[in-house]
């Protein structure tokens, strides 16, 4: 038989390593702080986000500041009525803004109650109009002629009515008639 030839094997390749080598924690925290940190985009990120609302604060500070020199001269000039004119107009503003949104609660409230669904209610709130609550029933009233609100699962078929629930009956006539049909089969010999 032919000998095999071996490699030689240096077996101090696959001792334990050094003490004086670092060990393996120390070498995974080198790794980790070598590799750059994430930190530096977001901390520009931040820093242009501060920026932008240092500029709107300072854009606010500088608008009203400018109203209030704009009042004070009007105010010294005598010219009272401008800012009353001024003031009256912002009210009027607010006040339609308010009844808008009045309207529209009161518009969405009735087409709820009037047994809308929710995918209904977005398609059908522009067809109700009118300036009070009188005049968005009428609408509303309208809208139920051309379009039905959605009901809950009816069979569409003609003369397909839902059926009724069964009556409760009588339990000790049920238990009557189960004994006597038992007896009659010859189940119970009594």
């Amino acid at each position: 038989m032919r000998q095999r030839k071996l490699l030689p094997l240096n077996l101090q390749f696959f001792s334990e390593e050094p003490t004086d080598n670092p060990s393996e924690e120390t070498q995974i925290t080198d790794i980790v702080e070598e590799q750059p940190e994430n930190k530096i985009p977001y901390d520009r990120f931040k820093q242009k986000v501060d920026e932008a609302n240092e500029l709107k604060r300072r854009l606010a500070e500088l608008e009203k500041a400018k109203e209030d020199g704009e009042r004070k001269k009007l105010e010294e000039q005598n010219e009272f009525k401008t800012l009353y004119e001024k003031a009256q107009a912002e009210l009027a503003e607010l006040q339609s803004k308010a009844a808008e949104a009045q309207l529209e609660t009161l518009r969405t409230n009735l087409l709820v109650n009037a047994g809308y669904t929710g995918e209904q209610l977005e398609r059908v709130r522009k067809y109700i109009v009118g300036a009070d609550e009188d005049a968005l029933k009428a609408s509303l009233e309208e809208l139920k002629q051309d379009i039905p609100p959605k009901s809950g699962g009816v069979d569409p078929q003609v003369g397909n009515n839902p059926k009724q629930p069964p009556q409760p009956k009588d339990l000790t006539e049920e238990g009557k008639s189960a004994y006597q049909r038992l007896k009659a089969l010859g189940k119970i010999r009594r």
